[in-house]
């Protein structure tokens, strides 16, 4: 899994008896190839290294860390500052009590582990006492206490191979709540678009005998975990090439929604009857659609086309997963990515092999025919909806750029429908989707696509000069974060994105409402808002930084700072948040 073992880790304390002004030495060996970053780390997205120690009566100071060393990272395309091999680190002791113990001294060292390709998820290692320079009272020698070497010097390893159970565990827990998360994907406000679609689908399926429902199910599930495999590797790729990935990335991209606008409006006009794909032999006269069964690849597509709507945001569980796989190696990556697969598909698995749960439905009969055509226009507002994301992005110029394009595919349709109808010969409906197809990517690339990225970059590079948004929050950047910081107020961040349906949800249900606004003004805290819609490297550093791979995320700097930074979940209330703030329950 290209996974760090633990470094090593001991300490001792300085010769002669324990008093104000010894010191105690934490030793440190990391594993070759690899190193830790230091503890003051080169860049916001990156952990530095810290160490927590405790012993009964003994009160120490400020640790005293080596000078880390300068390595340039092509990965991250930064000069790190890092640990490596064997290091020191020095606690000075500032107090003594009467009664002290220095066997009880445990120490925790927090590290995040990189090598030349990757840096893993922070972690930590756990030891205890490991030299015979140790005094319980003053008035003993450490020789009094030679005698427990062996026992103590087991310590460490003994830490260590439990901290190595708490790293699978955690990973376990991880790739658990990736399945949980992809289970309450199908709950999420960014499915709800493509409802119709499995409705429809578990209707259809209704009647049929349990061996086709299972190969139904079976090829859904095939269509869901294809569709995730494809969005790992375009992670894997972008990772390889030291760019950003994250969690819903593709609605970034322009040419993801013309694609996804074309090929639901196509869908919508399939519903509505104007043409229909078929195949020759299979489809020579046509069918009434009640009496037609959906196919292999109808419901492998359904399952593909499921995940293309349903990755817009990130639901409970799922975010803080996929920011721990985001980080990780490729197959780890691939790894999480079926696990949320798997999560997605679950539900029409289990009612593939469970059958009876269809029960519910009515028959099929010629009411699908009625039904069929309000799919297609609940699939049509699935295409304005994606419209109001081009017009959150560009305004009405690119609203009128993706509907001229659903026109035209609108058009199209009717065109292979007249050219191509069912019983023809077949190169008629090659030509004719062939052409079609063509058609779209010339004007796209030739003549939309150009434009609207003029557009969308200019109205951008405004914003970006803006402090405050047009609702009254901050406009994020890392300066911003770093002045609240040194006026030690309490910042919140909302890291959203126009294309995520979970993040309006939680703006209309609670960031937008007077009662939050009065809240957070009493608490004088600051809100801070960091926009995703199209990937910056900043706002993806902060995502990092939370442990996020999308949106929505948020948390809390106290006093301004982010080193205490609090990490709330996807869905929000304000108590829970005031909570978080005050330490109290509102």
């Amino acid at each position: 899994m290209n996974n760090m073992p633990p470094p090593e880790a001991s300490l001792h304390y300085s010769a002669g008896a324990l008093a104000k002004g010894s010191s105690v030495t934490v030793d440190i060996t990391i594993p070759n190839n690899w190193h830790v970053n230091a503890n003051v780390a080169a860049d916001e997205f990156l952990k530095p290294s810290s160490i927590e120690i405790s012993a009964q009566g003994i009160h120490f100071g400020e640790p005293k860390w080596p000078e880390p060393l300068k390595e340039y990272s092509e990965a991250l395309d930064l000069e790190n500052l890092v640990f490596k091999g064997h290091f020191q680190i020095r606690l000075p002791i500032e107090g003594i009590d009467d009664k002290y113990d220095s066997l009880t001294t445990s120490a925790t060292f927090h590290y995040q582990a990189c090598d030349n390709s990757i840096c893993l998820a922070p972690s930590k290692v756990t030891f205890g006492v490991n030299s015979t320079g140790f005094a319980k009272k003053s008035g003993l020698q450490p020789a009094s206490l030679k005698k427990n070497d062996d026992d103590i010097q087991s310590a460490p390893e003994t830490a260590q191979d439990h901290f190595a159970e708490e790293s699978s565990a955690g990973t376990l827990i991880l790739l658990l709540s990736a399945l949980l998360g992809g289970i309450i994907l199908n709950l999420m406000p960014c499915v709800l678009p493509v409802l119709s679609l499995k409705l429809f689908s578990l209707i259809k399926q209704a009647g049929e005998s349990r061996k086709r429902l299972l190969t139904l199910g079976i090829a859904t599930t095939a269509g869901i975990l294809t569709s995730f495999w494809i969005l790992a590797g375009v992670v894997a790729i972008i990772k390889a090439g030291g760019g950003n990935a994250g969690w819903g990335m593709q609605f970034q991209s322009a040419g993801f929604i013309a694609f996804m606008v074309v090929i639901l409006t196509a869908f919508a006009m399939s519903f509505f009857g104007v043409f229909e794909i078929w195949i020759p032999g299979s489809a020579t006269t046509r069918m009434d659609f009640t009496s037609r069964k959906q196919g292999f690849a109808g419901a492998f597509f359904t399952g593909a086309l499921l995940v293309l709507l349903s990755t817009p945001c990130s639901a409970p569980f799922l975010g803080t997963a996929m920011g721990f796989a985001f980080t990780t190696s490729t197959p780890v990556l691939f790894l999480f990515f079926t696990a949320a697969g798997i999560g997605l598909a679950l539900p029409y698995m289990l009612v593939s092999a469970f059958p009876k749960v269809l029960k519910v439905f009515p028959k099929p009969g010629a009411w699908m025919v009625t039904l069929q055509k309000i799919m297609g226009v609940l699939l049509l507002a699935t295409v304005v909806w994606l419209l109001w994301i081009v017009h959150e992005q560009s305004g009405n110029f690119g609203v009128g750029i993706f509907a001229a394009i659903s026109l035209l595919s609108i058009a199209l349709s009717f065109a292979i429908g007249n050219i191509a109808p069912p019983g023809v010969a077949f190169f008629r409906e090659v030509l004719a989707v062939g052409g079609s197809v063509i058609i779209l990517f010339v004007i796209w690339f030739a003549f939309a696509s150009p434009k609207y990225e003029d557009e969308v970059n200019a109205r951008f590079k405004a914003r970006s000069v803006q402090l405050v948004t047009e609702d009254g929050w901050y406009r994020y950047t890392p300066e911003l974060i770093e002045d609240f910081a040194k006026a030690g107020r309490t910042v919140f961040i909302d890291a959203t994105a126009d294309w995520c349906i979970t993040c309006k949800a939680n703006e209309a249900a609670v960031l937008n409402r007077e009662d939050f606004r009065r809240a957070m003004d009493s608490l004088n805290v600051a809100l801070v808002k960091a926009d995703w819609t199209r990937e910056t490297p900043e706002v993806t550093k902060l995502l990092r930084s939370m442990g996020k791979s999308g949106v929505p995320a948020y948390a809390i700097y106290p006093a301004g700072d982010k080193s205490k930074q609090i990490v709330l979940p996807e869905l929000l209330t304000t108590g829970a948040i005031v909570e978080k703030i005050t330490g109290r329950r509102k």
